[in-house]
Parts: C-alpha cells; structure tokens; sequence
C-alpha cells in the first residue's frame, strides 16, 4: 500500500501528511491532491490496536474523496504560489511525531516537515490543512 501512496505523491501537487510513533495508533494519515484534480485520503498504521479493530478501523486505507472543480484547483494553484514557494519558513524538529506539508510546483518537489512561517510564526501544516478541509 505504501507503493500506491508514493506514486499519489509523485503525481502531486499538495499533500499534508502526519505521522505519530508513540500514540494510540502509531502511524501516518493525510491528504493528497492530484494534477489530475483527484484528492485522496489515506492511512498507513503500524499495527492494529484494540482501538482500531473495536471501531473497525483498517491497517492501511487509500479512498478518493473528490474530484476538484477549476475553481478549486485553481485555489490549491494559488495557496502554493503565495503560501509556500513566495515565503520562509522554519522548520523545527519534533521527538516522536511529525506533520509535514509536500507537493510539487513546476516539475520542482518541495517538502517542509513541521514548519512555520518565519515572520507570522504560522504553522505551514495548519494552513494547508485548513484550505484542504475547504475544499474538501
């Protein structure tokens, strides 16, 4: 199943994605949009915990969620180029767990795990997920 999720990635022009090692249900889940307009959702989890199988939860899910409107491609296209190609962010270590933001522009990949924009202290995840929900 990771194989199908790395080519969603290679394919990608937004992606946010979190992965945690030491909770409840270790693993990663996140949201993956398309060139073609396709937004994906999936999870990836370690093991099955008693959690998990009571609220019958798969060990590794990939479902579409939509198909993007013009529109809305148009406004994923717009968030990359004001968001993150035209600013800096930091990106700040964490111990167990991580929430990165990806995608490419341009043929160009861009990764920024666990980063905030260096003027507005803003989360870089938190935005992108945010204009993800909207969309979504």
């Amino acid at each position: 199943m990771q194989e199908l999720v790395d080519k969603l990635k290679e394919n990608s022009i937004l992606g946010v994605e979190v992965k945690a090692n030491l909770s409840i249900s270790p693993g990663k889940s996140g949201t993956i949009i398309t060139k073609d307009k396709k937004v994906y959702g999936y999870s990836l989890y370690v093991f099955m915990t008693p959690f998990m199988e009571k609220n019958n939860i798969p060990l590794e899910n990939i479902y579409l969620i939509k198909e993007l409107t013009d529109d809305e491609y148009n406004k994923i296209l717009k968030f990359i180029q004001e968001e993150i190609i035209s600013k800096e962010y930091e990106c700040r270590p964490q111990r167990d767990s991580y929430d990165a933001v990806f995608g490419r522009n341009e043929s160009k990949l861009f990764y920024y795990p666990n980063c905030y924009d260096v003027n507005t202290n803003e989360s870089l995840y938190e935005k992108a997920r945010k204009l993800i929900e909207e969309v979504k």
